[in-house]
């Protein structure tokens, strides 16, 4: 781990994260700490770290479904999202409704564990999260943005003459 994260970190939280990485294949904590922006505080409390860590995810991963992935997939309620539902196509709506789905499963298996907190489970959680963030959803989530923002360069209106028939 780097020594940064280990220097203001309490060693049993550590060791114990340790333990439950080499258990569960979890990633480093630096590893989640660079990826979501995750503040560790000083004097976190041994129990709270996977509720942290798991929030801190969770955070992230559904400001992304309600900020970007909604707004494309359902109806267009902002001004831009009406553009950006033509910029894309049937195919490339249909993979991010899969990728919705995949994060809505997720969202729920995340408030079960708000409701009833479970370290192992939230520690497998954290996992599967890490999983679909960096195999299916950040590459994903940068093709469509780098499309939308090619198309909002490239976006014309037509400028067509309409003409009375009557």
């Amino acid at each position: 781990m780097n020594s940064a994260l280990v220097d203001h970190m309490n060693p049993q939280i550590l060791e114990k994260y340790k333990k439950m990485q080499d258990k569960f294949d979890l990633p480093h904590l630096n590893e989640l700490k660079n990826t979501f922006k995750i503040e560790f505080q000083e004097d976190e409390k041994d129990e709270k770290l996977f509720e942290q860590i798991r929030l801190e995810i969770s955070d992230k991963l559904f400001a992304f479904t309600e900020k970007i992935i909604e707004p494309i997939i359902g109806g267009a309620e902002t001004f831009s999202g009406i553009f950006e539902q033509s910029m894309l196509t049937e195919a490339e709506r249909e993979k991010l409704f899969r990728l919705y789905k995949k994060i809505q499963v997720l969202k729920w298996e995340n408030n079960l564990l708000i409701m009833k907190p479970d370290e192992r489970e939230t520690a497998k959680w954290i996992k599967k999260t890490w999983d679909f963030w960096n195999n299916e959803l950040e590459d994903e989530l940068r093709t469509v943005c780098k499309k939308l923002s090619t198309s909002w360069q490239t976006l014309r209106f037509k400028d067509e003459k309409t003409t009375y028939l009557g």
